[in-house]
């Protein structure tokens, strides 16, 4: 019995041996296709991000397409190559755009990718063909040495024209980092030359109004392709701070009075053009400030901000007014270092005199066709300080240009092809959008400048002297100091004498585009800066709303890189906007190109149809 036990036992570990050989050859014939399959899903992994990057390449290279379809063939094709090569991180040296066309690249994780093919299908589509090849790293073991992946977009043009207004906020809280003289360097206040193609790289200072210049240049990059005129396409330019500059050759817009006084207020110097809101005085509309009326219907008043030099004595002295300018000052030496010139009081920031002051130096520029000219506009921008911010008046000059109320007076020349009156066009007319860009800094706001009367004059010393220059910055004309003269103290202001036609004291402020503060042009109860502010808003709102109506889109954009700007103020823009989704809050620096971008995007109505 014992001897059959132990002959059972040796048969079960035979048994046991063979079955445990037989699970060995199981899981080594089982370990052929997972690691065929580990090594598939591995390299499948990469190949679909391959393939995902080449995807998102080919519709940027369609919309680029697209926006460009009218240029000639070759440089079309190297914009659009440039465009799909930058997506595609190309690893190899000797890379162009041209080679970009013919050859195949290494690329994102080591394909070899091709641009294919480039094909303007119409006037309207553009299509662009590539393939990848990825080399496998684990899939080789099976057999699999490559992935070959093919992809194509088609991009098409919406058939619409657009009339276009960039109403641009050139306040001197734009000019950051650039305000007073221990900050004006090269540095915070170089101009940088804007881009002139929507591939061109350009870094902006870090400053706002050359941020700003730069992304609105983006913008119209964009929108124009790299054509110098887009069939349907027009857009204006408005500069504004509490007024607009209107061009100083536009004399027959001034009402009859002003243009008789014109050179013996301004001389020795000129009107720069900017012209004053059309309410608030005898015979100005109630709504002035508020409607599209032209300048046949209501003539326009030069801005013109009167010196305060001698209007404020005390004891026989004289007391620093806030624009103490002098005609003796503008004499015939206009050139050489100790020339002194009104650009020399301009580029005094805060501190600047003047009939111009607080006036943007840049003029409106009506719609135009040219790339060019709206580029150059955008270029010659620069900040103008004093006064404050009234977007209200920028909003309006805004429509201004889109006003088809406005068509005899911007005498624009002959009907585009295929309209039947010239620019402005009607409102509503078929396959044309009017549109307003509008961007600020800051909160509606009349300022007043503490270095003189008849405000609040609060500096404690001179406010009148300016360096030359700043660490390399060079500023026009000699260092000079034409007032020695302090503020008053609260405790000798009753005593102050006001000149004959000067402005009170009490209760007043800078001069702007509703004259000052004291004048009472706003209404009778504005008294204060903060009253102001409200009525400012309430007529912003009211504008927002009537410009609407009209069938105009509305884009705002509120720059709020300094934290300072208001709750009010960004619902005020937002509701301003034609839709939520036309708002646009900026926080930081870096933001305002990519926001400009994206809202140039919108306007070309770019699509990918496949």
């Amino acid at each position: 019995m014992i001897a059959s036990l132990l002959r059972l036992l040796r048969g079960s570990r035979a048994g046991l041996a063979d079955r445990r050989a037989n699970l060995a050859i199981m899981v080594g014939l089982m370990m052929v296709p997972l690691t065929g399959f580990v090594a598939v899903a591995v390299d499948g992994m990469r190949a679909w991000l391959v393939y995902s990057r080449m995807t998102a390449a080919l519709d940027a290279a369609a919309l680029a397409g697209a926006r460009n379809i009218g240029l000639a063939a070759a440089t079309r094709n190297n914009e659009v190559s440039s465009l799909f090569w930058a997506n595609m991180s190309v690893k190899q040296s000797g890379w162009t755009a041209a080679t970009g066309l013919t050859q195949s690249w290494k690329s994102f994780l080591d394909s070899s990718v091709r641009l294919e093919t480039l094909t303007a299908l119409d006037q309207l589509t553009f299509q662009v063909t590539a393939s990848a090849q990825m080399p496998t790293t684990f899939a080789n073991v099976i057999g699999i040495s490559t992935f070959t992946m093919r992809g194509s977009a088609r991009a098409q043009r919406a058939n619409t024209g657009l009339e276009l207004a960039l109403v641009l906020d050139i306040t001197g809280s734009m000019d950051t980092n650039c305000t007073l003289p221990s900050n004006r360097t090269t540095t915070n206040c170089a101009i940088t030359t804007i881009p002139r193609a929507s591939n061109q790289v350009i870094s902006a200072v870090n400053n706002n109004a050359d941020l700003m210049r730069v992304a609105a240049a983006d913008l119209v990059n964009i929108v124009f392709g790299n054509n110098e005129t887009q069939r349907n396409l027009y857009v204006s330019v408005v500069p504004f701070t509490t007024t607009v500059n209107l061009g100083p050759t536009r004399t027959a817009w001034l009402d009859a009075t002003s243009r008789a006084n014109l050179n013996a207020n301004f001389s020795p110097t000129t009107w720069w053009g900017c012209v004053e809101a059309r309410v608030g005085y005898a015979g100005a509309p109630a709504d002035g400030d508020r409607n599209d009326y032209t300048p046949a219907e209501v003539p326009f008043r030069p801005f013109y901000w009167p010196s305060t030099l001698g209007v404020y004595t005390r004891n026989g002295s004289r007391m620093p007014g806030d624009n103490d300018w002098a005609r003796r000052l503008w004499n015939a030496t206009t050139t050489g270092t100790d020339a002194i010139t009104e650009s020399w009081f301009q580029w005094r920031a805060n501190w600047q005199v003047g009939p111009n002051s607080g006036c943007p130096s840049t003029p409106v520029l009506p719609l135009s066709t040219s790339k060019t000219a709206v580029l150059d506009t955008i270029q010659s921008m620069r900040a103008n300080n004093r006064g404050g911010t009234m977007g209200n008046l920028g909003l309006l000059a805004g429509w201004w240009t889109l006003s088809p109320r406005w068509r005899a007076t911007w005498n624009l020349g002959p009907a585009p092809d295929g309209q039947a009156t010239s620019l402005p066009l009607a409102y509503n007319t078929p396959n044309m959008r009017k549109v307003i860009v509008m961007m600020t800094d800051g909160d509606q706001n009349w300022f007043d400048s503490p270095n003189g009367l008849p405000g609040a004059c609060t500096s404690s010393a001179d406010s009148r002297s300016f360096p030359t220059a700043a660490a390399g910055f060079a500023a026009p004309g000699p260092t000079m100091v034409l007032q020695a003269v302090d503020c008053p103290s609260s405790s000798q202001l009753s005593s102050v004498v006001v000149a004959a036609g000067g402005p009170a004291i009490s209760g007043n402020a800078d001069y702007t585009g509703y004259g000052r503060l004291g004048d009472r042009r706003l209404g009778g109860t504005i008294t204060t800066s903060a009253a102001a502010t409200t009525e400012l808003n309430n007529r912003l709102a009211a504008l927002c709303t009537t410009i609407k109506n009209n069938g105009i889109m509305i884009y705002t954009m509120v720059v709020n890189t300094t934290g300072s700007v208001s709750t009010a103020t960004r619902n005020l823009y937002q509701n301003c906007a034609t839709a939520p989704a036309n708002y646009y809050l900026v926080t930081t620096p870096d933001q305002l190109r990519p926001t400009f971008q994206l809202i140039a995007n919108e306007l070309t109505n770019l699509r990918i149809v496949q």
